[in-house]
């Protein structure tokens, strides 16, 4: 089953076309790392599949619930406002530089969605987010601020954060580039363990040998177009581009 079908993607800013009909597929329990050089529509293609951005055309579903489509004539529509509602329940998103809501502690961070959104009761809400700062070796940071955390332990609570609606599929989108190499190891660590729970991610990533150990799949983006793609493209790959790019690391 597919947890993620991306067909024909285009997206343009003014008249910078940034996806120029991308196809992407991610089965259940599957890891797909995306690399590639700064604006090569990586992160554009995520911000796509999570709503972030509207697409000018194509098709995407996720988890089998269709969530935009452009008929034969060339009109894209996105579903209606409580499909798109349930579809945002079923992916978390991990952002780069960590989002998380300063005037808010760590337990807040977390729940905040949970109640509000998803309407758990305060209790349930509590234990998932108990759960999961304990799993993330976090269970004593529950009523601290964003301001007095590592840059490493506030990816810890988007990490949680995203965990927290038990998500279909979770997005990536560069994890580990605000953090230091000392604190990145550990945020690597983590999405690691994920892994090896075969919770299905996509993973945009410049980390080669974490991206060449950790995905099932990897797909190399270039110029708005996926040049490449497979599980040993990083050790052997077939385009000159990929080559070209993979000589700098």
């Amino acid at each position: 089953m597919n947890v993620l079908e991306m067909k024909n993607i285009h997206k343009s800013f003014d008249d910078l076309e940034v996806l120029k009909g991308i196809d992407l597929e991610v089965k259940k329990g599957e890891v797909v790392g995306i690399i590639g050089p700064s604006g090569g529509g990586k992160s554009t293609l995520l911000r796509c599949a999570t709503t972030l951005e509207r697409i000018d055309k194509g098709n995407i579903s996720i988890a089998g619930e269709t969530l935009v489509k452009t008929s034969n004539s060339g009109l894209t529509q996105y579903t209606d406002k409580k499909t798109m509602q349930q579809i945002r329940g079923r992916f978390g998103l991990v952002f780069q530089n960590f989002n998380l809501f300063p005037h808010f502690s760590v337990r807040r961070n977390i729940t905040e969605a949970l109640i509000h959104v998803h309407k758990k009761s305060r209790e349930e809400a509590d234990s998932i987010c108990d759960d999961l700062l304990k799993k993330l070796g976090m269970e004593d940071k529950a009523d601290a601020y964003p301001c007095n955390l590592s840059g490493g332990q506030q990816q810890r609570v988007s990490i949680a954060r995203a965990l927290a609606v038990n998500p279909d599929i979770l997005f990536f989108d560069e994890p580990t580039s605000a953090l230091d190499p000392e604190l990145t190891s550990g945020i690597l660590k983590v999405i690691r363990e994920l892994a090896e729970e075969h919770m299905t991610m996509v993973i945009v990533t410049h980390e080669m040998v974490f991206a060449r150990d950790v995905a099932d799949k990897l797909v190399f983006m270039d110029g708005g177009v996926i040049v490449e793609q497979g599980k040993d493209i990083i050790s052997n790959p077939q385009k000159e581009r990929t080559r070209e790019f993979l000589a700098g690391y």
